[in-house]
């Protein structure tokens, strides 16, 4: 009868332990954070010895910036091992990062690659860390082995975007916000991103009237793309002066033109740069636009990478040009 009792109250005790571990998850999905960690609090009093209630308290440390106590508890979870070891290693980097350590904080992320090799994730933290801490060189490496192991995450080539920007690089910097806009073409952040990649093509070039346009240097370190950092210069010159010549104000539709056709050109001089050249950059990033390119599907691109800005517009022109948006979407589904 007594083991029978027992029995019953370990059963019981298990099952309130779900019921607030899922009360706080849902708490903390609903940005409640501090009820949140309350729920997690007791599921731990519970059982002090489960790696889900360290790592859901450290998680819900982490949100209410309490960096000291998310690092004890993805400690903890980290310790234990388990299912949840991996985020813990997140949690546990991110918050010494937050305290200053940045260090310890690097450390911790190569500790977990040497467990987790293939993750994307802990390479993007990792660079995302070394990128806040300004050591782009190193941040530059994570963020591309991040895309490289998963091309589909949005925040990496938004990531090495920035990254390339600090370091003076204008068409690293542009061929991965490209790629942003098009994995998330709508949201504060692409419309950031959108109007950072308009900054750029206007970085080579001076104007000073109608006619006196003058193009400045807007890559640091040319390298490979020396004949395409003019190239593209002259590509914007040649639109101010046409512009001037019109003497006319652009509605929103007319500038979604003269972004798509200047792509266009964009896309044709990578692809020209791109001969007996090899390497991250003109593998993946030339290689694809090059391949939107020479299906004739630049336009469509163009268009819906414009969504955070002129959305409006967008939908007009993709309601106009039905089947041409749908043969896009077909060739994006099949890559």
């Amino acid at each position: 009868m007594l083991f029978l009792n027992s029995f019953g109250q370990i059963n019981a005790q298990s099952t309130d332990f779900e019921t607030i571990m899922q009360r706080g998850l849902s708490d903390y999905e609903s940005g409640k954070y501090e009820n949140a960690l309350s729920w997690f609090k007791q599921a731990f009093k519970l059982n002090r010895e489960s790696t889900k209630a360290c790592y859901y308290l450290s998680l819900a440390h982490l949100a209410l910036e309490n960096y000291p106590d998310a690092a004890t508890y993805s400690s903890k979870a980290i310790k234990k091992g388990g299912e949840y070891s991996e985020d813990a290693y997140l949690v546990n980097a991110g918050s010494w990062d937050n305290l200053g350590r940045h260090e310890k904080a690097t450390r911790i992320y190569k500790q977990a690659l040497k467990n987790w090799p293939a993750s994307y994730l802990i390479r993007y933290n990792l660079a995302l860390s070394l990128h806040n801490n300004e050591k782009y060189v190193q941040a530059q490496e994570y963020a591309i082995n991040a895309i490289e192991i998963y091309p589909a995450h949005a925040s990496s080539h938004l990531l090495l975007a920035y990254i390339m920007f600090a370091q003076g690089e204008r068409i690293q910097s542009m061929l991965p916000l490209y790629y942003f806009l098009l994995l998330e073409p709508e949201g504060e952040r692409s419309a950031a991103a959108y109007d950072l990649l308009k900054n750029l093509w206007n970085q080579g070039v001076r104007q000073k009237g109608q006619r006196d346009i003058q193009l400045v240097q807007a890559g640091y370190k040319y390298d490979d793309f020396a004949s395409s950092e003019l190239s593209i210069s002259l590509i914007k010159a040649a639109e101010n002066l046409e512009n001037n010549s019109k003497e006319a104000t652009y509605d929103f539709n007319s500038l979604l033109v003269q972004f798509a056709h200047r792509n266009q050109s964009f896309f044709k001089i990578l692809e020209e740069a791109s001969r007996d050249k090899n390497g991250f950059w003109w593998d993946f990033y030339v290689n694809f636009f090059s391949k939107l390119q020479n299906n004739k599907l630049s336009e469509p691109f163009s268009y819906y990478i414009s969504t955070s800005r002129y959305n409006t517009d967008v939908l007009l022109w993709i309601s106009a040009h039905p089947a041409q948006f749908q043969q896009f979407s077909t060739w994006m589904e099949a890559q």
